[in-house]
C-alpha cells in the first residue's frame, strides 16, 4: 500500500518558478546564495521528477501547475532550451496581434458561411429531422498493461519514467522480485531480484538510486535491512540498517533525506519517527507521532509531509496529520492535525499532485474495494468524493504518480492478489495555440 508521488521540495519548487520567469542559472544562484553547480544538480532533479527535457518544458509544467501565471513567465521562449546550462539569448519574438481582431474575423466569416449553407440547403420536413446523440462523459480511468504476475503489498518507485515494483506477495508466497514498467510504451521488463524478499515494505528515490527499508520477511518477522537499488546499473547494494526491524510503515522523501513514520515491529504499533541521510549513511530519531500506527500511509505536500490513517491496537484510524521537518529541526511543535478522512478506510495508498492530495483504497471486501478516489484541498482543508474505479482495486495495490496520471498496480480482494494494472487522470492540461503575425 505505500506510494510515491513525484513532488517536489521546497527548495526545488523555488528554483522551478524562477527558471519559468526567465532567469538564468547565475541568476538564480544569486538570488538563492547557492553556486551555480547546486543550481544545476537541483535542475536535474527537477527535470527527472517531472519528466522534461527543457527550460521551456518546465516552464509550461510550472505555468500547468499554476506555480506562475503566463504574465510571469513570458521571456522563457525567448531563450535556448539547453536543459541544465544557462539560457543563450535568440531574438525578440515577434509581436502578435490582439486576440479580439481574430475573434471579431472568425465571427464574421462564421456568419457569411452560415449565411450561405443556409441559402443554398435544400428544405428539409421536420419529420426527417433527428436529435443528436448525448455525449458520453469522457472516463478518468483507463486499463493498462496488467502486471506479469498478480501481487499486491509491493514497494513502488518512479525513476525518469519507469515505475520499479519491488517484492510483495505473489503467486501466494513473498516475494523478492522486482518489474520495471515503461509508461512511454506501456512495456513490462523483469530487472535484477531484490536480495530479501519482503512485503509490506515502502521505497523512495534519492537522487539517482532507490531505497528500500524493511518489510516483512519470508518468516513473517520484519527486517531492519536498508537495501539500495540502482535503476542505472541495475544493481543492488546494501546501507546502514534501520534503528529497530519495521514493516507496515509509512514512507516519504523529503529534502535528500527518508522519514519513517510507525510501523509494526513484531510486538506492536510503533509511534517512533526515523529519519535516515543518504550523505552520511546515518539514522536519527524524530519527535514520536501521538498515536502509534501502522499501515498509514505519507505524501510530501510543499514544505510537509502528510500522513494519512493506519490502524493499531484500537482499530481504524481516520486523522490526517501534517508534519513540519524544518520547525523540528528549529526546536519548534513539528505536528499539526487536519481535516480527518471523510471515511473509516484501511489499506490506504496516498499521492500527492499539483498541491493536492489523492486517497485510494479500501478494505478487503468485493463492494468497498470499489470506493470512490478522494481528493483534499488544502486551501479549504475539505475532501471531495471522485470517479469510482471500473473494477474493484482492493486493498495494498502499488500506486505511483507520475505525469498527470495515477497508476494502480494489482491488490487483495478477499485474500486473492489481482493483475489489473489501471490509470487514472487526476489532470488535465488544456493547450492554448499562440496566434502571431
Amino acid at each position: 500500500m505505500m506510494v510515491v508521488e513525484n513532488g517536489l521540495s521546497e527548495r526545488e519548487l523555488e528554483i522551478l518558478k524562477l527558471v519559468a520567469t526567465g532567469a538564468s542559472n547565475k541568476e538564480i544562484a544569486v538570488r538563492l546564495v547557492i553556486s551555480p553547480n547546486t543550481v544545476k544538480v537541483h535542475l536535474r532533479n527537477i527535470f527527472a521528477k517531472i519528466e522534461v527535457a527543457s527550460r521551456t518544458e518546465a516552464t509550461l509544467y510550472a505555468m500547468r501547475m499554476g506555480l506562475v501565471s503566463p504574465g510571469n513567465s513570458n521571456h522563457t521562449a525567448e531563450y535556448d532550451e539547453t536543459a541544465l546550462g544557462d539560457e543563450r539569448p535568440l531574438k525578440p519574438l515577434p509581436r502578435t496581434r490582439p486576440l479580439w481582431m481574430y475573434l471579431a474575423i472568425g465571427a464574421v466569416l462564421s456568419l457569411i458561411a452560415l449565411l450561405f449553407v443556409l441559402a443554398i440547403r435544400p428544405q428539409i420536413s421536420p419529420a426527417a429531422l433527428v436529435t443528436p446523440p448525448v455525449p458520453t462523459p469522457l472516463s478518468r480511468w483507463s486499463f493498462q498493461q496488467s502486471l506479469p504476475v498478480s501481487s499486491f503489498g509491493m514497494a513502488i518507485a518512479s525513476y525518469e519514467g519507469t515505475i520499479f515494483l519491488f517484492g510483495g506477495q505473489r503467486d501466494g508466497q513473498i516475494s523478492g522480485m522486482v518489474n520495471a514498467y515503461r509508461v512511454e510504451n506501456g512495456a513490462w521488463q523483469e530487472k535484477a531480484a531484490k536480495p530479501t524478499p519482503v512485503k509490506d515494505a515502502g521505497a523512495a528515490l534519492l537522487g539517482e538510486k532507490i531505497y528500500v527499508p524493511g518489510g516483512l520477511g519470508v518468516d513473517d518477522k520484519p527486517t531492519a535491512l536498508l537495501e539500495v537499488y540502482d535503476p542505472r546499473s541495475d544493481r543492488w547494494e546494501l546501507a546502514e540498517p534501520m534503528p529497530i526491524a519495521l514493516s507496515g510503515y509509512a514512507l516519504a522523501s523529503f529534502e535528500g533525506q527518508l522519514y519513517v513514520f510507525g510501523g509494526w515491529d513484531g510486538a506492536g504499533y510503533s509511534d517512533r519517527v526515523f529519519v535516515y541521510d543518504a550523505g552520511e549513511d546515518a539514522w536519527q530519531e524524530r519527535q514520536p507521532m501521538e498515536t502509534p500506527r501502522a499501515y498509514s500511509s505519507a505524501a510530501v505536500l510543499g514544505a510537509k509531509i502528510m500522513l494519512a490513517g493506519g490502524v493499531n491496537q484500537q482499530g481504524r484510524l481516520t486523522d490526517l496529520l501534517a508534519y513540519y521537518p524544518q520547525r523540528e529541526s528549529a526546536g519548534e511543535a513539528a505536528w499539526e492535525s487536519r481535516s480527518g478522512l471523510p471515511e473509516n478506510r484501511e489499506w490506504i495508498s496516498l499521492v500527492a499532485l499539483a498541491e493536492n492530495l489523492y486517497l485510494v483504497g479500501g478494505s478487503l471486501d468485493q463492494e468497498s474495494a470499489r470506493l470512490p478516489i478522494l481528493r483534499y484541498d488544502e486551501n479549504t482543508n475539505q475532501w471531495e468524493s471522485l470517479d469510482q474505479p471500473p473494477v474493484a482495486i482492493g486493498a495494498q495495490p502499488g500506486v505511483a504518480a507520475i505525469g498527470n496520471h495515477i497508476h494502480f498496480f494489482g491488490g487483495d480482494l478477499a485474500g486473492t492478489a489481482q493483475s489489473e494494472h489501471l490509470a487514472f487522470q487526476a489532470i488535465y492540461t488544456v493547450l492554448i495555440p499562440a496566434i502571431s503575425r
